[in-house]
């Protein structure tokens, strides 16, 4: 579960924050000191509303987290703003607070906040609704009724594919097959992999229950026409204990995203938090530190899991095989912009000279190989082979990587 973690948090976007008054310029802090695993915090500049360069990173800034006996435990710059330290098991009987140096000599520290130990996850599982939406949740409890205040994030990683899949690649001015080709993994360009990271706030509370129970937390919303779930989709998702002061910030946090759309939008009015600059009190800063174990739980799916449920885009996705005509071809125009494919058809003699001139540029790639009837006695030979724009082919142009990653069972 560790590990699960260490890829659910490594890499987190970093907290927008603009404000739409004129004063700007706060610091802004983002994070949870984490025991047992890696603590990330980001600090940035808050900006105003308007201002399109809305990120506006804190760098060379001095961060370290202060136990209530003195013991620093200094964490160490990572560059766009993110400082990070490795896995640290805090005692769970001391108290922690963050502290912050900027590089303009300002002292910034949070207050002192209990480690709380946050419960396993009970399960993450989905559900279809009539409204053509894939709906995520999470439940868990604590059977000693300690924790009572809980956020989720996650991050959501998926697999896809290239609207056509090549069986041939044009490389060197030479064809070479590439089906079974170690040298060419995943038909070179057909499976790509991306991933993203939660952009809400997702909190819950037992506080006004008997028991420490949250039962069916809504986390992500997926529209049927969304890429993610039309292969292979992951969600992983990490669940932190929090205070009852922690809850009432996010909660004011969840209400001023909630006008605007992500906690990665400009912030239309500043959220108190637990964070004070020493040398200079009337300095605002916005974030809240708090201070917890992490656990985390991650579900897969590939969409033939999804049963009668439809997705709009799949119709899209993969090409045919044969025409109203009886004519071999591999797709028809589509939503992706995926024209059917092109013959490259030319004597043996001079298709080199043709394809060159066709794939040289790498705008556009080999797909598969026309089949050519014998041709009769002294004529000469044919080749011919079906040709698809490159962003039709390969995957990679949609952002992604066909690099698959450590937790893609295999083969799935």
């Amino acid at each position: 579960m560790l590990l699960l973690f260490a890829v659910a948090t490594a890499c987190k976007k970093s907290f927008t924050t603009s404000l739409s008054g004129s004063a700007t310029n706060y610091l802004a802090v983002d994070g949870t000191i984490i025991s047992g695993d890696s603590t990330f915090i980001t600090l940035s500049r808050t900006t105003a509303i308007n201002d399109t360069n809305q990120l506006k990173s804190e760098l060379k800034a001095a961060v370290s987290v202060e136990d209530d006996k003195g013991t620093l435990f200094n964490l160490k710059e990572q560059g766009k703003g993110i400082y990070f330290l490795p896995v640290t098991n805090f005692d769970m009987s001391r108290t922690y607070r963050l502290d912050i140096k900027t590089k303009d000599g300002k002292i910034y520290q949070s207050d002192f906040v209990p480690v709380k130990k946050s419960p396993p996850i009970d399960s993450v599982y989905y559900h279809a609704n009539d409204e053509l939406n894939v709906q995520f949740f999470v439940d868990t409890h604590d059977p000693t009724n300690n924790t009572r205040y809980y956020r989720w994030d996650y991050k959501e990683v998926w697999r896809y594919v290239s609207f056509y899949r090549a069986s041939f690649i044009y490389s060197n001015g030479q064809i070479v097959n590439i089906s079974g080709n170690p040298g060419f993994p995943d038909n070179s360009g057909y499976y790509c992999y991306r991933h993203d990271y939660s952009n809400q706030v997702f909190i819950g509370s037992s506080a006004n229950q008997s028991q420490d129970i949250i039962k069916k937390q809504l986390l992500a919303s997926l529209p049927d026409t969304s890429e993610k779930i039309s292969e292979v989709y992951a969600i992983i998702v990490s669940q932190y204990a929090l205070t009852a002061e922690g809850l009432k910030y996010y909660q004011a946090l969840k209400s001023n995203t909630e006008q605007l759309g992500s906690i990665f939008d400009p912030q239309p009015s500043f959220v108190k938090g637990n964070i004070h600059c020493v040398t200079s009190p009337t300095d605002r800063v916005m974030g809240f530190v708090s201070a917890s174990t992490v656990t985390s739980k991650m579900i897969m799916f590939k969409y033939s899991d999804l049963g009668a449920f439809k997705i709009g885009l799949l119709t899209n996705q993969y090409p045919v095989d044969i025409n109203s005509n009886g004519q071999f071809y591999y797709g028809a125009p589509n939503a992706a912009g995926c024209p059917e494919t092109t013959l490259l058809f030319e004597p043996a003699s001079t298709f080199d000279v043709r394809a060159a001139q066709t794939l040289g540029s790498g705008k556009n790639l080999l797909v598969d190989q026309y089949f050519v009837a014998p041709t009769p006695l002294n004529t000469p030979p044919w080749q011919g082979y079906f040709v698809a724009p490159r962003n039709c082919v390969d995957c990679t142009l949609k952002g992604g990587t066909s690099t698959r990653p450590s937790y893609f069972p295999v083969p799935f």
